[in-house]
């Protein structure tokens, strides 16, 4: 004890002598900040839970450290009494640093206090961490509660996504040994012939989903009850939550198009001459409000929209008025509107919808099952390897600290006493995990809550912003507190931005952030309210939106009105539902277009030296390249482009790109070295090392090494080419060979790390890859590389084997590690980063691109979608009558998905526009095409409304129309200008026309080169040299039995006319002959007497299904399907011992079978087999349909065409059964009978 208090007053006097000797040093600092009323609130109010709304700049991080000093000085409380909570390690390291700061500028003011001193000492083992750091020490203190080793290890992100791809392949080789009936009902329902890959991904992703819910069992069980509806299949589905989210989504397209018709009526009503489309106008609202008052109950929805009924459009070409076109085409589009919504909602009465939720409960339950064993099994493995992941952590940690009945276990109760106060930073991106366990060890009073709802971005992490929202809700503010309610304070004045950048912020969120999108109402108490005091730098300093059109429109040939109104560049009205489906391919040159626009935008504000305020120094100074960032929605593939783009212009740029790591040539080479080394007898990675510099060999080397023999593997051929080389050649040889020899007897008892290292020294390659492009970067990859080698053979992938399989792992599944980075924060250079990565910084000056491009709504096209509290969305499936469509629970999830979707882009928005504090410029390129879809916008919606912002697809088209219905206002917040493609590249002075001179130099050289004849027959020979194989060149390694050329010249055949073209209806006749084929394939052998009637209720059921549209059952040939029936093939098919339909095959023929030339090669033909049965004779039959029109009804015709196809399937299915195909038909359609071949 006495050393204790000894060490204690040595360290004492360190801290003494040092504060004394800082004091001085820090004798100059700013004066004392000045707090607002709203931040003294939060600083020192106390008694309950608080929750501070603190706005983008407003100074949070400030306020916590504030408040952890009052807590230190005031009250007395030792810093390791507090838990503060943030929510990355670098922030965590951060607000430490912030509070030592703090700390030691209190003791300048107070140098004998010797709490304060005490404090800095008590730092190093507060509690200021991520919620993973303090749930990992509640475990490790804790661990005899749990069944958990002592010593385990947190896995290795990599490693753990390994393990549960090597866990689900063992579960499945289990299933499959077993012939497990539930386990081959879910292959069926989930998988294609293919592979089992869809399901293993399923059984993954839901895993991996629910893990962020406290019990993540639990969820999955009562989530998948929700399907058990065999007791309600009777109530009206309305009372589902798929039916009320469904009914709400009708009334929302009732009352969009309820407005649109009104505009028109109000329209017409001006000319009496339109009287009569006034009345059609009047009935079709009529005919709305009576839905809309009927949407409180699925059947009574479901039979008015049933019955709508849209009188005719008069037509009458005397009246030419321009509103009655108007009010025609806005009809017709409210008209598709409602077809959708009794085609895609209102499809069944509640019976029939309950009864389809109700028919997948099975399949689900088995599903459910089976994940809950992989959990089981993906448990164990970690246990026996003594490893946990972080999910694990947050698991165990809510395990400990709760009981069984969910209140708090006495571990949690002695954590209560501990902790004064419990801080959360960034609270919006909390999860409901994180909120049990924070919960538990709270006093109910003592919890303290940091963060801002509009910058909540992370919901791919399972974070709830909902949490926030509850409380933000229902704490009260200071004024209207009362005993025992919850404190709500609200810091909303930004000392990070200039007033340009907050009052354009705000009438953009103003316009587009409400409660239904965006999740809270963005009113004035919202606002950004300006804190900062900047210096007028006599500039322009409005933010600035710049329009880029790629098409080759020249600026005169866009209107006045065009060029005017850059809002209309990038809109086109859609009912919101396409947008996932329709999302656009973003175009390589577009993403050029603007990275050319952008870079010369920089270099201008760099050349014109656009001014800065320094608020350190307190005065003005040139722009530098580190005060700029460029903002991305996503970075993966317009980062580099943009980087190429300012690097070409010469200016320092760094992206955060997270580039495809194990894809850089310089990891593609050393991993390459490393598998040969391990094996020399696989032949890409042996030549790509060869090639590259390590080996040191050319093409011509490595031909003539092959050359030495054709057919051996390339390693044996390196072997025997030493007796036919060159000499140059042999020694090249002889010296690779034996450092591959050497290397290979190192890694026999040197660690990978040293080995690795070894070959960086040996070869010279870490200083090679330094002086190419890049190279800093480069030589960090190799370093990280020699680390995540080293961190292996700490783990369960120890040599090299194991290594190779661990990296080849993360190929497979889809995972990449990041690039190293080697950007310090105060390098002068350009910064490209996503608005993730952005959160929590600032910059002077923010570019925002990629503002075109559209959201990401890719997911919502899943075989299943999860939500927290709607549970699971999955399709219908049924595998033996092979149809699959979206169930009405999947319907609603994906709306209620893309509704959460577009509200967090509209936060990220938000986030990216917070982040520059002087200067905002808004990219995103457009089309001319795309400027119609907003002329007539106005009249339609006469606000701005929720409607029509859901309509929107990217984060140009928002910005627009706030533009449209606020351009007085707008024009003075902002500078809007539309460039076209033309002017873009004028303006960026584009080094083609240097290129194009440069070229035409170099022509010009060459022609005035003499050149002797020997000389010009050296040329022709190599120009007219001709690849032996060429032949083998132009054909396919892999071919489908419908691509082969190997058909009659088409006009051989003519189409059936039951299968020609309608106009009218757009369905083609390859269409029609598909739709009878798969009506034919749905036939039931159960049956065995059809009737007509009976095949038309199965193609009206194919369209009640959706499995084909209302045009599509129209265009059915009933006659054709029916005859079929009476067939002798249906007639054997009716008593076969077994039926197989629509079998797919691969097989491989020799490729001078199918094309007229004389190939060695062979190819992979792959196919479909429509039927074929073993009849009562034990017979095995083979039928292919066609619907081919006959000419002359000569079936010799049909025979000829397709005779090599069918001997294909017939080859294929006697290889597959091993048995011979006794009979081979055709059934054609046109002719009604079947043919023997």
């Amino acid at each position: 004890m006495c050393t204790f208090f000894y060490v204690y007053d040595k360290i004492h006097t360190i801290i003494k002598t040092a504060l004394w000797v800082m004091k001085g040093m820090r004798s100059s600092m700013a004066n004392e900040v000045k707090w607002t009323e709203e931040q003294k609130q939060a600083i020192y109010e106390k008694g309950s839970n608080i929750l501070v709304a603190a706005a983008a700049g407003s100074g949070k991080t400030a306020v916590l450290v504030e408040r952890i000093i009052n807590k230190i000085i005031n009250e007395n409380i030792d810093i390791d009494k507090l838990l503060v909570v943030t929510f990355t390690n670098a922030a965590a390291s951060e607000m430490r640093e912030r509070v030592l700061n703090a700390i030691y500028k209190k003791i300048d003011e107070e140098p004998e206090n010797e709490k304060l001193q005490k404090q800095i000492i008590l730092l190093n083992r507060a509690s200021i961490c991520t919620i993973d750091s303090f749930c990992l020490d509640v475990v490790k203190n804790n661990f005899f509660e749990i069944d958990i080793g002592q010593n385990f290890r947190i896995g290795d992100t990599t490693e753990i996504e390994i393990l549960k791809q090597d866990v689900l392949e063992d579960l499945f080789e289990e299933k499959y040994e077993a012939e497990d009936e539930d386990f081959t009902k879910l292959i069926n329902t989930y998988t294609s012939y293919k592979d089992d890959t869809p399901l293993k991904e399923l059984i993954l992703k839901i895993y991996t989903y629910i893990q962020s819910n406290p019990f993540p069992e639990k969820w999955l069980k009562e989530k998948i009850e929700m399907f058990n509806l065999s007791e309600k299949l009777e109530e009206d589905f309305s009372k589902t939550i798929w039916g009320e989210l469904l009914l709400k989504q009708v009334r929302e397209i009732v009352k969009d198009s309820e407005l649109k018709l009104e505009a028109e009526r109000q329209n017409l009503a001006k000319y009496p001459e339109l009287q009569k489309y006034f009345l059609i106008i009047n009935d079709d609202i009529e005919q709305l409000q009576m839905l809309k008052i009927n949407l409180d109950s699925w059947n009574k929805a479901y039979e008015i929209a049933s019955n709508i009924k849209f009188k005719t459009w008069a037509t009458d070409k005397k009246i030419t008025f321009e509103a009655k076109d108007d009010a025609k085409a806005t009809r017709d589009m409210v008209k598709a509107n409602l077809k959708k919504v009794t085609e895609k909602i209102l499809i069944f009465n509640s019976k029939e919808a309950n009864e389809d939720i109700n028919d997948m409960y099975e399949v689900l339950k088995k599903l459910g099952n089976i994940i809950i064993e992989f959990g089981k099994m993906f448990e164990k493995r970690k246990k026996d390897k003594n490893i946990v992941d972080f999910s694990d952590v947050e698991h165990f940690a809510l395990q400990i600290l709760l009981k069984e009945d969910g209140t708090p276990s006495e571990i949690a109760k002695k954590y209560q006493q501990k902790y004064e106060e419990i801080a959360i930073d960034e609270y919006q991106d909390s999860n409901l995990v994180q909120e049990y366990i924070l919960n538990s060890i709270s006093r109910e009073n003592n919890i303290f809550m940091v963060g801002d709802v509009k910058q909540s971005i992370y919901k791919f992490r399972q974070a709830r912003p909902d949490l926030f929202l509850e409380k933000y809700k229902t704490y009260q503010t200071k004024n209207n507190q009362k005993d025992g309610d919850n404190l709500k304070i609200q810091l909303f004045k930004n000392f990070r931005s200039r007033k340009e950048v907050l009052d354009f912020s705000n009438k953009i969120f103003t316009s587009i952030m409400s409660e239904e999108l965006g999740e809270l109402n963005y009113t004035e108490e919202e606002y950004l309210n300006l804190g900062a005091n900047y210096e007028d730098t006599n500039q322009d300093l409005k933010a600035e939106i710049d329009i880029l059109l790629t098409d080759d429109t020249d600026e005169e040939d866009l209107s006045a009105e065009q060029k005017a109104s850059a809002t209309t560049s990038t809109w086109k009205e859609t009912n919101g539902e396409e947008n996932d489906s329709e999302e656009e391919i973003e175009r390589v040159e577009n993403i050029e277009l603007e990275a050319k626009f952008v870079a010369n935008r920089i270099k201008e504000l760099v050349e014109n030296k656009f001014q800065i305020y320094d608020a350190k120094k307190q005065e003005k100074r040139d722009i530098k390249y580190k005060d700029i960032v460029v903002l991305l929605r996503s970075t993966k593939d317009p980062a580099p482009i943009f980087e190429k783009e300012i690097l070409n212009l010469g200016m320092p740029v760094f992206s955060d790109s997270s580039a495809e790591y194990l894809e850089s040539i310089e990891i593609q080479t050393i991993m390459s070295l490393l598998k040969i080394i391990d094996n020399p007898l696989q032949e890409i990675p042996l030549v790509a090392v060869m090639r590259s510099m390590i080996g040191g060999f050319t093409d011509n080397d490595l031909v003539e090494i092959r050359l030495s023999d054709k057919y051996d593997n390339f390693y044996n051929t390196i072997l025997k080419s030493k007796q036919s080389v060159s000499n140059p050649l042999r020694a090249k040889i002889d010296q690779f060979l034996n450092n591959l020899e050497m290397w290979r007897k190192e890694q026999e008892y040197l660690s990978l790390d040293e080995l690795i290292w070894k070959i960086y020294n040996d070869t010279g390659y870490y200083n090679y890859v330094g002086l190419m492009t890049n190279g800093e970067l480069r030589q960090a990859n190799l370093k990280m590389l020699f680390e995540r080698a080293k961190q292996c053979e700490s783990i369960s992938f120890k040599g090299l084997f194991n290594f190779i399989n661990y990296i080849e792992k993360i190929k497979t599944s889809s995972k990449d590690m990041d690039s190293a980075k080697i950007i310090g924060e105060n390098d002068d250079v350009i910064r490209i980063m996503s608005i993730h990565k952005s959160k929590g910084l600032e910059f002077p000056v923010v570019f925002l691109s990629g503002t075109g491009k559209q959201f990401n709504m890719q997911d919502l096209n899943n075989k299943i979608l999860l939500h927290p509290e709607i549970g699971i969305g999955v399709k219908y499936i049924d595998y033996d009558m092979q149809i699959e469509y979206d169930t009405l629970s999947k319907q609603a999830m994906r709306n209620q998905i893309m509704l959460e979707t577009l509200s967090e882009e509209m936060r990220v928005l938000y986030v990216a526009l917070t982040r520059a504090k002087e200067k905002l410029i808004i990219t995103g390129y457009s089309t001319t095409d795309k400027q119609n879809g907003l002329h007539d916008i106005c009249d339609k919606y006469s606000e701005l409304n929720s409607i029509l912002l859901k309509k929107c697809k990217t984060y140009l088209d928002w910005m627009e129309l706030v533009y449209m219905y606020n351009q007085d206002e707008m024009k003075e917040l902002s500078n809007i200008n539309v460039y076209t493609k033309k002017e873009v590249l004028k303006m960026c002075k584009t080094e083609e026309v240097e290129k194009e001179n440069t070229e035409k130099q170099i022509l010009d050289k060459i022609s005035k080169v003499k050149i002797d004849d020997e000389e010009k027959k050296k040329i022709s020979k190599i120009l007219e040299y001709k690849y032996k194989y060429q032949d083998s060149t132009t054909i396919p390694t892999k071919t489908s039995v419908t691509e082969l050329k190997i058909a009659p010249k088409k006009s051989d055949l003519k189409c059936a006319k039951f299968l020609k073209e309608d106009t009218e209806t757009k369905i083609t006749n390859a269409q029609k002959g598909t739709l009878i084929h798969l009506c034919m394939q749905k036939l039931d052998t159960q049956n065995k007497n059809y009737t007509y009637s009976q095949i038309k209720d199965l193609v009206q059921d194919l369209e009640n299904k959706k499995i084909i549209t209302h045009k599509e059952a129209e265009a059915i040939n009933i006659n054709k399907v029916y005859q079929f029936t009476k067939s002798k093939i249906w007639e054997e098919m009716i008593h076969a011992h077994a039926v197989h339909r629509e079998k797919a095959f691969y097989i491989s023929i020799p490729a001078k079978e199918v094309f007229d030339k004389e190939l060695e090669e062979k190819i992979l033909v792959q196919g479909v087999i429509d039927l074929y049965y073993i009849n009562e004779q034990n017979e095995l039959i083979l039928v292919d349909f066609k619907t081919d029109y006959v000419e002359d009804r000569n079936e010799q015709i049909l025979v000829d065409k397709y005779n090599i196809q069918l001997e294909l399937y017939k080859r294929a299915l006697e290889d597959a059964l091993q048995r011979k195909v006794d009979k081979v038909y055709i059934y054609s359609t046109y002719l009604e009978k079947e043919i023997l071949i």
